[in-house]
């Protein structure tokens, strides 16, 4: 009797969400994704502008990569990868060039890296939080050691990069950062505490930062259409019993990326979004809870803000989306 009485209950719950199940499938086949503008093929002057305009600004002769980055329409990778390195860049747009680390002594810059370390909290520095925090760059360092993760040994730390890091797992980790960020994440910001993997991970396993935001649109896309091909199939099905599970209760960081993608990475009851308030945080809901036989799927989900989700517990609420 109980077993029905859920089972009715579901029914009842699917049919008045029969037409917002419509919309969403509607929304879902006109659904945009689309990258920034792509940069690579800017000119030579056009990035020597930009970066001579940053030195102006700054009132230095000699802007470091970091300071570009943060000031600068682009990023410093982006002048290093033409240029060759951030010292020719700066002489090519006239400036001039700070010291180039030369002659730094092996035991001082293991103890400056030791102090990065208790700094910043880890057993690890990454290339880019020692050049941020650093008094040297990671150069000098990669010469006397022979490598970064050699240094890192030397100081008595733990190395910082993986062996392989599984392709999913970096595609999660920038669907968190977009999440947080309620945007697209530009190339500075993949770093800690932001992100688990700095942009250079990115770029040395998919070619360039441009070509792994490319794959990440090309995985979200493969999710999409097997998202539309089950919500066809559907419509019009019989309502299972609760006790019978088609999905886990887990959301996977693809579709949870695609459900925050249509709410506009904002909370469909109260609107906040990370993007407006950085200390907005982001949740995926079950419209009819999983504890009451709602399933994890695409139409069943929608986006909230912390404290809407703790407010609205196991209570089945219809969404409030434009």
């Amino acid at each position: 009797m109980d077993n029905w009485l859920t089972c009715e209950w579901n029914r009842r719950a699917l049919e008045r969400s029969g037409a917002r199940l419509i919309r969403r499938v509607r929304r879902l086949f006109n659904m945009k994704f689309e990258l920034d503008i792509d940069r690579r093929n800017l000119s030579d002057r056009t990035l020597l502008k930009d970066l001579a305009a940053v030195a102006d600004r700054l009132r230095t002769k000699s802007p470091t990569a970091e300071q570009y980055s943060r000031h600068g329409q682009f990023n410093a990778s982006t002048l290093v990868r033409r240029f060759g390195g951030w010292r020719p860049a700066l002489v090519k747009a006239g400036l001039t060039p700070a010291h180039h680390n030369g002659g730094v002594d092996a035991q001082d810059a293991l103890q400056n890296l030791r102090a990065v370390a208790k700094q910043l909290g880890r057993s690890t520095v990454t290339t880019d939080a020692y050049t941020r925090l650093g008094k040297y760059s990671d150069q000098p360092l990669r010469r006397i050691f022979g490598s970064w993760n050699a240094a890192l040994v030397a100081a008595g730390l733990e190395p910082s990069k993986r062996p392989r890091i599984p392709t999913d797992e970096l595609f999660e980790n920038l669907e968190s950062v977009w999440r947080t960020l309620g945007r697209q994440p530009k190339y500075g910001e993949i770093e800690e505490p932001l992100s688990a993997f700095n942009a250079g991970v990115y770029e040395s396993r998919f070619g360039s930062w441009r070509k792994a935001f490319e794959a990440f649109v090309q995985q979200v896309g493969n999710q999409e259409r097997s998202i539309a091909s089950r919500t066809k199939r559907a419509v019009g099905a019989p309502v299972v019993s609760p006790l019978v599970r088609r999905t886990s209760r887990a959301v996977n960081w693809r579709l949870r990326f695609l459900v925050m993608q249509r709410d506009g990475f904002r909370c469909c009851k109260c609107g906040t979004s990370p993007a407006k308030d950085h200390a907005v945080s982001l949740q995926v809901d079950h419209v009819v809870p999983w504890s009451r036989g709602g399933e994890t799927v695409f139409e069943n989900l929608q986006t909230l803000c912390e404290t809407c989700n703790i407010g609205k517990s196991d209570l089945e609420q219809e969404p409030l989306r434009d």
